[in-house]
């Protein structure tokens, strides 16, 4: 019988991995070649990747190479529509950043690579396991080692627990993020094969984000300085609760709510 999710391994190396993460997450393993499931987590000698079956496409995640090291080089630095939603400025010290919604790391990688110290939440396992391989296998590059230094990790967690759990300390002085960065789960309307094979095995695997609310009120409880969300161009607010300000690029929008000190 076919199952949803997975977990399978390519080669005898990467074997004993792939047991102890279905072990710990009560999930079936075997190797590829004999899956039998919509979606596998397959450790691979070079890498960890989520693969979609049934339409025989992956994704891994790799900060060294690829579009994210591209975006690095070449995005803008802080000049970027995310740069000025998070508040970086010239002169002034980068924020500490909670990612509440991390996702496939994209993001946060930008801002870490500007200088941001970056706490990134994820509550799907296996996207953070991906997450989690990306670092082990970038950990040893220059760069890499830069953005470590100056903070970059991930928790499987809940956002909503982790906030709440910060937001029941006395306001915002236990706090230790500047911004509180949302970027929820939403119908990806456009057609076009590249938006994006990333987008589509998520939405798939993970379905729309449905705590959007709960997670802003949370969110404006915890961050020191602003709460930023990320929306797609035209699309409604969160709430009923109007953002101080929005940043724009081409597609995208971000909603910034000001802390009031």
């Amino acid at each position: 019988m076919k199952t949803f999710l997975s977990i399978s391994y390519g080669s005898t190396e990467s074997q004993q991995a792939a047991i102890n993460f279905a072990k710990a997450h009560k999930l079936s393993c075997s190797p590829y070649s004999e899956t039998n499931s919509t979606f596998c987590l397959n450790f691979n000698r070079e890498y960890i990747e989520l693969r979609d079956n049934e339409k025989n496409i992956s994704i891994h995640i790799d900060f060294i190479s690829g579009n994210l090291a591209h975006r690095q080089k070449y995005g803008g630095g802080r000049g970027q529509s995310i740069a000025k939603a998070i508040g970086l400025k010239q002169g002034t010290a980068p924020p500490s950043v909670l990612d509440a919604t991390a996702g496939l790391a994209k993001d946060a990688y930008v801002l870490a690579c500007l200088g941001c110290t970056m706490t990134l939440i994820e509550r799907s396992p296996i996207i953070t396991e991906l997450i989690t391989d990306g670092i082990h296998r970038a950990k040893e590059d220059k760069h890499f080692k830069a953005v470590l230094e100056k903070g970059f990790k991930v928790i499987n967690q809940s956002s909503i627990e982790y906030l709440t759990r910060l937001a029941n300390k006395s306001a915002h002085e236990n706090s230790h993020f500047d911004v509180v960065y949302l970027d929820p789960m939403y119908p990806d309307k456009k057609k076009s094969a590249s938006v994006k094979k990333n987008m589509q095995i998520l939405q798939k695997l993970l379905g729309k984000d449905e705590d959007t609310q709960e997670l802003l009120n949370v969110a404006l409880k915890v961050a020191k300085k602003r709460v930023v969300v990320k929306r797609p161009k035209g699309a409604e607010n969160l709430t009923e609760l109007k953002p101080a300000y929005t940043v724009e690029s081409k597609n995208t929008r971000y909603d910034i709510y000001i802390i009031q000190q």
